[in-house]
């Protein structure tokens, strides 16, 4: 997956959320869903909110791959 909103979209529907859900989870509005997963938003304010309400790192979220861990 090579952008954001293809790596959203598959997140989401992996844990059966809807955009509606998922916007609930995160404190934005379901069209901010949209617009990312339809591409028109590139860097999502609530990028670490989406992170966490989708249980994944949001380095992999933002740019595809894992950030990096403190030892």
């Amino acid at each position: 997956m090579e952008t954001i909103s293809q790596r959203l979209k598959q997140k989401r529907t992996e844990l059966n959320l809807t955009q509606a859900q998922l916007a609930e989870l995160t404190g934005m509005r379901q069209q901010s869903i949209q617009q990312i997963e339809a591409g028109e938003t590139k860097r999502p304010r609530y990028l670490l909110e989406l992170a966490i309400a989708l249980k994944c790192d949001a380095t992999w979220l933002m740019y595809g791959k894992a950030g990096n861990k403190a030892a």
